[in-house]
């Protein structure tokens, strides 16, 4: 089974403010165990979701894991992805979509916090 692992960030009108989320993809491509690593956005920047799930389709992969690099379970990470995914799996019910939890409600988000304040110390 094909799968493919897809950061999804907002998306930003600056190019260079998503360097973030291409580089997060990049990283976590180069640790390997992944066929596919790709990001997405949902605004403002390419590739968008839809892109990346048509490209997956085109690809012949099974199963796409997104992972919202979102801080806070806001509207887009509550109502608008879900929204995609759901159109997303309308269209292409062979394909298995999973969307983990958003980036900023992971347990170990509070041992970043403390790290970086560690650091001004």
């Amino acid at each position: 089974m094909r799968t493919a692992i897809v950061i999804l960030g907002h998306g930003s009108r600056s190019e260079s403010a998503d360097d973030s989320i291409r580089q997060a993809a990049a990283r976590i491509r180069s640790k390997g165990g992944y066929e596919m690593v790709m990001h997405a956005f949902l605004q403002y920047a390419s590739p968008g979701l839809s892109d990346v799930l048509e490209d997956c389709v085109r690809r012949q992969v099974a199963k796409v894991i997104i992972v919202p690099f979102f801080m806070q379970a806001g509207a887009h990470v509550s109502a608008d992805i879900p929204e995609l995914v759901r159109a997303a799996k309308k269209k292409h019910p062979h394909l298995e979509l999973v969307v983990t939890d958003y980036v900023g409600g992971h347990p170990l988000m509070i041992d970043i916090i403390a790290d970086l304040i560690k650091k001004t110390e």
